[in-house]
């Protein structure tokens, strides 16, 4: 069963101005014939360029959680810009890889350090992402089965290799299929199309090509076809791995399949 995607983005993204890759992940169908319900668990980039308007449609929707996976450099740099709200809360839930920053990329770039800009680097830090950080991929997923902190965000820079691995491995245990996940974490490179031009200006700028930079600006798919085959080959189930390695109950996986499945 493939997702009908004449919905995108339309029904998936909201009309925000300063976060481009805000997107519901609701609607995904599952291999059981049930559907993920809408308006409860969103993905996102990076929300330090809110407008006043997109603030009032986030309040609107009366968001309860915003978790933010950017590094702390990232969150100093660029902090949220969420309206002053007493029932929306910021949670900082920093995914560090050990040697990559990327608030740090630009910087490497212009000290001639491009060595880092290779799909294997990054098959490699996906593979880093899911050993490290499993309590933290655990900490979103169990948030999200609680209903007392719905609707939620979780969000990175860019919306797409942090919160595409956050969003996959959240779809996978709810039982969307993987055809659909992949669709989800491809959508990143439509939403993303427009404002990385700029970037890719400033990377050419530094002699840095299109093709080279695409690793880390994209959201190649073998990057998580990588992580899920490396997840399967080392953990096994998805339920193996949320239980042994992110600390999850299976008695919360149980509620965050009744509380976001209809």
């Amino acid at each position: 069963m493939t997702e009908n995607t004449d919905t995108f983005p339309g029904d998936r993204r909201l009309p925000l101005t300063g976060a481009t890759n805000f997107r519901d992940l609701g609607w995904y169908p599952t291999a059981e014939f049930r559907r993920v319900k809408k308006g409860l668990v969103y993905r996102s980039d990076h929300l330090s360029r809110l407008t006043a308007e997109d603030q009032q449609i986030l309040e609107s929707l009366r968001f309860k959680l915003v978790c933010d996976l950017r590094t702390v450099r990232e969150q100093q740099k660029a902090p949220d810009l969420l309206p002053v709200s007493d029932t929306m809360r910021l949670l900082s839930l920093p995914i560090e890889a050990q040697g990559f920053d990327p608030s740090t990329a630009i910087d490497r770039l212009r000290k001639g350090d491009d060595r880092w800009l290779s799909m294997d680097f990054f098959i490699e830090l996906y593979r880093r992402y899911l050993d490290d950080f499993g309590p933290v991929w655990g900490k979103v997923i169990s948030l999200a089965a609680s209903s007392a902190n719905l609707p939620l965000v979780f969000h990175c820079t860019g919306g797409k290799d942090r919160t595409g691995i956050c969003a996959a491995l959240l779809l996978k245990v709810l039982g969307v299929q993987e055809a659909n996940i992949f669709f989800d974490y491809d959508q990143s490179n439509i939403c993303n199309a427009e404002r990385l031009q700029s970037i890719y200006a400033e990377f050419a700028a530094l002699g840095v090509g299109p093709e080279k930079a695409a690793p880390y600006l994209q959201a190649p798919t073998e990057l998580l076809v990588a992580m899920f085959d490396h997840l399967k080959k080392n953990y096994g189930t998805i339920e193996d791995y949320l239980t042994k390695k992110a600390g999850l109950q299976e008695t919360t996986i149980i509620a965050l399949r009744e509380g976001l499945l209809q």
